[in-house]
């Protein structure tokens, strides 16, 4: 059974977007880089990233050094199923745009945790779901499928002083009594990937649009909870450089997605998330 060791520096980023008819608000995190620790076989792989602490390219130090993660992927053939966790701690909101900074206004106490679950399967069984989603170790060739997905998402925001503590609370109402916010989300969703060998490299590339049920939990200042359903959508990009074939390969790739939720009339929630990955692996 081969086996594949990846040594990745990350970029991540993952940003609350909060509307309200016309309106937006937007929290930011300082994140740090990442190095990032893969070990993958012809069955699963599972994936670790560690901060490099103050290396974020912030001005800030609100939200630096806070980012976890951790991802468990099972890619065999033509299906991909994976496990997903992230933690950020810390943020930069634009709460106060009279100020002429847009993101001044530190939110230390505000945290996000994201879990989701997601099964992607690619209808040619020819296409490599390894090599769209971990590495080219097993050499790439020629192909392209439509994409069928099944996810599953929980998302939540809380700070135990209020979501929203700037100048902007009377433009987002249903917002500014809340200390959490807590999105659920199960759907389906399609898409299409391509795999295209370039010598010793290959281009990976993929797009999935999905939506589906929701279910949302708002607590509010005075301690008293709200339960909603609704319904929530879905995005995610998929894209790939890298060398490819047995041995060491060397690769380039970024992973965006987002989840959008409807919370109330003319209300939303959604989380932008994106990670840029610079990878170094090894088969034996």
């Amino acid at each position: 059974m081969a086996a594949t060791f990846t040594l990745q520096l990350k970029r991540p980023n993952h940003s609350i977007l909060l509307r309200s008819k016309k309106n937006f608000l937007e929290f930011r995190p300082n994140a740090s880089l990442h190095l990032g620790f893969k070990l993958s076989t012809n069955y699963f792989y599972i994936e670790y990233g560690q901060k490099l602490n103050d290396t974020n390219y912030g001005n800030s130090q609100v939200g630096n050094n806070s980012y976890k993660s951790y991802r468990i992927g099972i890619p065999i053939a033509n299906t991909y199923t994976e496990v997903y966790y992230q933690e950020w701690i810390g943020f930069s909101s634009d709460e106060n745009p009279e100020t002429g900074c847009d993101y001044c206004l530190e939110r230390p106490n505000l945290s996000s945790r994201e879990r989701s679950a997601h099964f992607l399967y690619a209808t040619n069984s020819n296409f490599s779901m390894k090599a769209l989603n971990s590495n080219g170790s097993e050499g790439v060739t020629w192909s392209t499928s439509p994409l069928l997905t099944f996810y599953l998402n929980r998302l939540k925001f809380r700070d135990y002083g209020g979501l929203l503590q700037g100048s902007s609370n009377n433009n987002f109402s249903f917002f500014a009594n809340l200390t959490s916010l807590e999105l659920r989300q199960a759907g389906v969703g399609i898409g299409y990937g391509l795999l295209a060998p370039l010598g010793p490299f290959y281009m990976g590339l993929a797009g999935i649009i999905g939506a589906g049920y929701q279910d949302n939990r708002r607590e509010n200042l005075s301690g008293s909870k709200v339960n909603e359903t609704g319904f929530g959508s879905h995005w995610s990009l998929k894209t790939m450089l890298a060398t490819h074939g047995p041995g060491i390969n060397l690769g380039l790739k970024g992973f965006l997605f987002s989840n959008i939720y409807e919370v109330g009339d003319s209300n939303n929630a959604a989380s932008l998330n994106y990670n840029i990955y610079l990878y170094s692996s090894y088969t034996w």
